[in-house]
């Protein structure tokens, strides 16, 4: 199907160049047509993008990116989660720095996962 639209847009300039235009509406004509097969394939070329980079990032990640949030314009702090433990970074423009590491005990993940009502009749 693919190459059925690669060869319609191929012949189209020739089929362009066969008929010459002489009234202004033809000319008119003619320069929309080459903008829309231009869009076409500004768009054709974004969707292939976009499709190739979502195949990369399928599957399982060991590293996430949690938040990151700028300190200064060269520097941050990075909250990164390294097969379910969490390490909060800091970044410079010439380095990187472990700043903590950040463990949760499940009675602090399970606090943190539940909703507001049961964690108010667990304490009343």
């Amino acid at each position: 199907m693919h190459i059925f639209y690669l060869l319609v847009l191929i012949t189209l300039p020739e089929i362009a160049r066969a008929a010459t235009p002489t009234t202004p509406a033809g000319t008119l004509f003619q320069t929309a047509w080459a903008l829309m097969v231009v869009i076409g394939l500004i768009l054709a070329l974004y969707g292939l993008s976009k499709k190739r980079f979502f195949l990369k990032k399928s599957g399982s990640h060991i590293i996430n990116i949690v938040e990151v949030r700028p300190v200064h314009p060269k520097s941050s702090l990075t909250l990164i989660e390294v097969r379910g433990q969490e390490y909060l970074l800091g970044i410079g423009p010439n380095s990187i720095h472990l700043l903590a590491e950040l463990n949760q005990t499940p009675a602090v993940q399970k606090q943190q996962s539940a909703d507001f009502s049961s964690l108010l009749a667990e304490h009343s």
